[in-house]
């Protein structure tokens, strides 16, 4: 359908530009002028639409929230998320910012924003009263004897020895994988001023750490 349309609009500016090129002949100047007109306004009339929205607007969207470009973990989250989405499939920037602070919120929910998430981590703290001290004892060996870093690379025969070792989360730059440190590195150019106190960007970069070591623990499975 497409390539018979555009078949179409090439056969009548074909057909207007061989009248315009008779009436230039015959010296028809009032004729050529009205052609000329309509070449010109067939040439607008299918000419490629601009996207109806782009990144500002949708950035016009996403500032009207009290946390974007404030909270560090939700902003990192809503940019990288918005990489991955597509606006040619959203009518509007308001529809695409919706979807993409839903998905946001999904993965930050407000506490007590429910009924229901109070009522899981009710039950959850019931069922931590009741378990058994003898789980719970082994519970606690089985995580001493977990290796005590998740930094990259710590199980590789190379690094083994040489690597200094580490625990619990991510507290520095360094402790974290490359592609993570450039990410965050990336974010805090973005969403803190080069002219803000030195103390602003070291408070993103530490939201930032415990956000990207989180999402690092799921991605393994751990919890």
């Amino acid at each position: 359908m497409t390539d018979l349309n555009m078949m179409m609009r090439e056969q009548a500016r074909a057909g207007l530009q061989t009248q315009l090129d008779a009436a230039v002949t015959n010296g028809d100047t009032a004729a050529a002028t009205k052609i000329a007109d309509d070449i010109a306004k067939l040439a607008v009339s299918t000419a490629p639409k601009a996207p109806a929205y782009g990144d500002a607007e949708i950035r016009a969207e996403l500032n009207k929230l009290d946390w974007f470009g404030v909270d560090p973990k939700k902003s990192g989250r809503a940019v990288a998320l918005g990489r991955d989405m597509d606006p040619k499939k959203f009518s509007s920037a308001e529809a695409f910012s919706a979807a993409l602070i839903k998905a946001v919120e999904a993965e930050f929910p407000t506490p007590g924003a429910s009924g229901k998430e109070v009522e899981e981590d009710e039950d959850e703290d019931e069922e931590d009263e009741d378990g058994d001290d003898a789980a719970k004892e082994a519970a606690a060996v089985a995580r001493k004897a977990k290796r005590k870093t998740d930094g990259p690379n710590e199980g590789d025969a190379l690094n083994r020895g040489t690597q200094q070792r580490r625990t619990g989360p991510w507290t520095k730059l360094a402790d974290a994988p490359a592609e993570t440190q450039k990410e965050i590195k990336r974010q805090a150019d973005k969403f803190v001023s080069s002219s803000a106190p030195k103390e602003q960007r070291e408070k993103f970069i530490a939201g930032a750490l415990e956000s990207h070591y989180a999402q690092y623990q799921r991605t393994k499975g751990k919890k």
